[in-house]
């Protein structure tokens, strides 16, 4: 991944503007986040988070589409894309990563760490973590849903 550095600071607030998972932050919380953050550009094909990183990285799918997969997997655990979000094991709880990701089209990442994360002002850390809840509850319902779906399909009637 490549550090962005050839996009203005006014495009960057109108591009995290369009995602829900900043809905909550004022444009001054928005500006401040991306002052104290990294956003990457990431190529199609190139890894955004490997299961072999040792970091506590969480990644904002900012623009693209980002693919999940696990280590001898065959099949892609699943795609998200912009306002979603990956790394959040690792984030909250300082372990490896779960799962390696890449890009499926040309991508737009914002990256937080731990460190970055309890330097902000505390109104700041706490829509972040409330907007990292809120995504985490999505997820949940969402895979419900899907194991609710395999489980109409495949179980005997």
């Amino acid at each position: 991944m490549l550090p962005l550095n050839n996009i203005s600071k006014l495009k960057l607030l109108e591009i995290i503007g369009r995602i829900t998972f900043f809905k909550a932050f004022t444009i001054n919380e928005r500006e401040k986040l991306l002052n104290s953050t990294k956003v990457y550009k990431c190529i199609k094909d190139q890894n955004v988070q490997s299961e072999l990183d040792h970091n506590s990285h969480f990644y904002i799918v900012l623009t693209g589409e980002v693919e999940i997969t696990r280590q001898g997997g065959k099949q892609p655990l699943g795609k998200i894309s912009a306002g979603q979000f990956i790394g959040e094991g690792s984030f909250i709880k300082k372990r490896p990563k779960s799962a390696s990701a890449k890009a499926v089209s040309d991508s737009l990442v914002l990256c937080m760490d731990q460190d970055t994360l309890h330097g902000l002002p505390s109104t700041l850390k706490d829509k972040f973590k409330d907007a990292v809840i809120e995504g985490m509850a999505q997820r949940i319902h969402y895979l419900s849903d899907e194991i609710q779906q395999f489980h109409d399909k495949f179980s005997p009637k």
